[in-house]
């Protein structure tokens, strides 16, 4: 058992709560103390170290404090879509909980409106959600934001499986469409297209990821229609990813993910079919990111 589990096991949430934001205060200090990417700088992580390309796909996981930027956030999404050029499209998580687990949120009943329900997963998020041309997917909790070509395309079928990470949801089409996962002052214990393994899986999956109870979700969708979205909801105490960095490193490919610290400051990059694939290989050997004291019985 990790240190964190302990912690987690042995002390009361506001302590464990307040350690963890120390850690996280540390972390931006620093960074703070780094010298500044200027956009020039940004542009060759992206092209050089992240690997994107004109037309490509890709989902972005993001932590504005992670990174030292000698010019604006916002600018941010602005290099990307410059990196990805006119037929590319790029994603962001759009999840509404604030500060709670989605079962938490799920349990307080909310009307989640695909318009106007704020993201809460960083600024980058919530930025890229209020963009002209944005398109965001219907589902109460693990929404997706996307702009480009393929926007409509990729976030159309979220609300139609109880399961958020499976074939309808614009996780599983980052698959179909050769995408890449990208992390911006973040490391791969914040990636979410891991899940998708789980959703694959389903019962033969050697943790029981969710919770029995099936929540029918109020959702306001793009013609401001009130809608039933049906969706499962992760339960925290057995979703446990001790160290993501160090078992993606030991487990897969470094062509299928891999975390990176460039000028001193976190990044990660994957190659969504490649990790699925490799994933897929070693779940079916009972290998995946959950300590054996939460799987199955």
């Amino acid at each position: 058992m990790d240190l964190q589990r302990i912690a987690r096991t042995i002390l009361p949430d506001r302590a464990v709560t307040s350690l963890r934001r120390a850690k996280w205060a540390r972390e931006c200090r620093r960074v703070a103390s780094l010298p500044p990417l200027t956009e020039e700088d940004f542009r060759g992580i992206l092209v050089n170290d992240l690997n994107l390309k004109q037309g490509d796909l890709v989902y972005v996981h993001s932590g504005m404090d992670g990174l030292n930027l000698e010019f604006p956030f916002y600018r941010v999404l602005f290099l990307i879509r410059e990196a990805i050029g006119p037929a590319g499209t790029v994603l962001f998580p759009s999840y509404p909980n604030h500060r709670i687990s989605s079962y938490d949120y799920l349990r307080q009943g909310k009307v989640f409106d695909v318009r106007r329900t704020p993201s809460y997963v960083g600024i980058l998020t919530e930025f890229a959600r209020r963009q002209n041309g944005a398109v965001r997917s219907l589902h109460p909790t693990k929404s997706v934001c996307a702009i480009g070509p393929a926007a409509e395309q990729i976030t159309s079928t979220h609300h139609l499986s109880p399961y958020p990470y499976d074939t309808c949801s614009p996780y599983y089409k980052l698959i179909e469409g050769r995408g890449k996962i990208v992390g911006l002052g973040a490391t791969t214990n914040y990636i979410s297209f891991g899940y998708c393994v789980d959703d694959a899986l389903k019962e033969k999956f050697p943790v029981r990821v969710y919770h029995d109870e099936i929540f029918d979700a109020p959702c306001i969708n793009y013609q401001g229609e009130r809608v039933t979205v049906r969706t499962y909801a992760h339960d925290m105490s057995r979703v446990v990813h001790p160290d993501m960095p160090g078992w993606f490193q030991k487990n897969v490919s470094a062509e299928a993910c891999r975390d990176l610290k460039v000028r001193g400051m976190r990044f990660f990059r994957a190659d969504a079919p490649k990790l699925f694939a490799e994933m897929m290989g070693l779940a079916e050997r009972d290998v995946v990111a959950y300590p054996r004291s939460v799987y199955r019985k």
